[in-house]
């Protein structure tokens, strides 16, 4: 009895391999993880807003319309989010390290959005970076690149 309630909340926490992962549901994870930047220091404004549509549409090949979508979608999901690990995982089984660093970045521009990084938004993205395997080396590079644009 015991062991089948382990497994049950062993299968809750482990992603859906037998769910296929298309491109713009990396892009939805992608524009989750840039709205919890925004969302961390728990003032979302328009600056941070529009990074984050900018952060997409650099990287997308969605057509725009597509694109605002996700993103919007992408807002009302992280209200709603209970835990970032599928979401993580995600990023992990479909990024190599040079995709997960221009997240990196993006993050920080989203955090850099509003003319100040908060500790709140540096604190999610050092966590993510963990999350996503980025080295402390790495998470800084990146930060003094964006700070330095």
């Amino acid at each position: 009895m015991l062991s089948r309630w382990f497994d049950k909340i062993a299968s809750t926490l482990e992603p859906d391999a037998s769910r296929q992962i298309s491109a713009t549901d990396i892009e939805r994870v992608s524009a989750l993880l840039l709205v919890e930047i925004a969302r961390a220091d728990h003032d979302i404004d328009t600056t941070e807003r529009a990074a984050i549509l900018a952060a997409m549409e650099q990287a997308s090949t969605l057509p725009e319309t597509e694109l605002r979508e996700v993103v919007a979608e992408a807002f009302n999901e992280a209200d709603s989010a209970v835990s970032l690990h599928e979401h993580v995982s995600i990023i992990n089984s479909h990024f190599d390290k040079r995709n997960k660093l221009a997240l990196v970045e993006q993050m920080w521009r989203v955090a850099l959005a509003d003319g100040s990084i908060d500790g709140h938004e540096e604190y999610t993205i050092r966590k993510l970076c963990d999350l996503i395997h980025i080295k402390h080396r790495d998470f800084m590079q990146a930060k003094l690149r964006v700070i330095g644009d």
